[in-house]
């Protein structure tokens, strides 16, 4: 794909402005009640970090693990910028013969460990290591992961080459990820920057900046152009609009298409 033309990006802002006002005005008043899920079932995960509205992590989950519960259970699994260890615990419950969480900030580690604890996950099924993702998967031997998690990362860091290199460099036959993305036409990435206290935020900022950290929103084609340039294929989305969601009311992201959900497979 070439670059937009500015006519393009024209009618794709007036289409995003329209779809967040439609959202706003008729999608978010509708009434519906919440819906039990999940997480409902392991409530510590909503105090151990800002986890979001409950209909929210609950919709995720069965969107990154519930539907690809025939990649996780009996698989060794990769969670990348793991957090407080939610989804590993999820990929666990999911039937992944081992996890291991990759997560930068100390305190999400150590609480971490404490909810495995809590909710009796035997020890060595699901650990964490504490250090920078892009570090920290150097370290990992080539085919010890047969599938890869990368959510809520991806749209925090602007080397999505690189960690997608290294990604591959692992051999794994399959990687799900979920992130924000750029509705720009095109082949492009949105740049910014974001301030790095927040648990939320990038961990590490930038050698020019240490307190804010440079960051990148891909398009959906350059997200396909770049899993294809490390050697992955067969991308599917989860169809969110179709997923049979009554509530919305937190998952505007994804309502909207500023937020996917894929998984691919190794091309090798």
């Amino acid at each position: 794909m070439g670059n937009p033309t500015l006519l393009s990006i024209f009618r794709e802002r007036i289409w995003s402005v329209n779809r967040e006002r439609w959202f706003r005005k008729v999608v978010r008043k509708r009434r519906h009640a919440r819906e039990t899920g999940f997480f409902d079932s392991y409530p510590d995960f909503f105090s151990t970090s800002v986890i979001g509205a409950a209909d929210r992590i609950n919709q995720r989950y069965r969107a990154l693990i519930e539907a690809n519960a025939d990649i996780i259970s009996g698989r060794r699994v990769l969670d990348l910028a793991s957090h407080d260890g939610r989804w590993s615990f999820a990929a666990h419950k999911a039937g992944a013969e081992y996890v291991l969480g990759i997560e930068a900030r100390q305190h999400l580690v150590e609480a971490g460990r404490r909810t495995m604890q809590q909710y009796a996950v035997p020890a060595g099924r699901v650990e964490f290591v504490q250090g920078d993702v892009l570090t920290e998967i150097d370290r990992l031997d080539r085919g010890r992961f047969e599938t890869v998690l990368c959510f809520g990362f991806l749209y925090h860091i602007i080397d999505h080459m690189v960690l997608l290199r290294k990604i591959a460099r692992l051999k794994p036959k399959n990687l799900v990820i979920d992130t924000a993305i750029s509705t720009l036409p095109g082949s492009v990435i949105e740049v910014n920057d974001e301030a790095v206290e927040h648990e939320s935020a990038a961990a590490f900022g930038d050698p020019g900046n240490p307190v804010r950290a440079i960051k990148g929103r891909p398009s959906t084609a350059a997200l396909e152009m770049m899993l294809k340039g490390a050697g992955f294929s067969g991308v599917r989305y989860w169809d969110w609009q179709n997923a049979g969601i009554q509530r919305w009311n937190d998952l505007e992201d994804y309502y909207v298409g500023k937020r996917v959900t894929l998984t691919a497979t190794s091309a090798t």
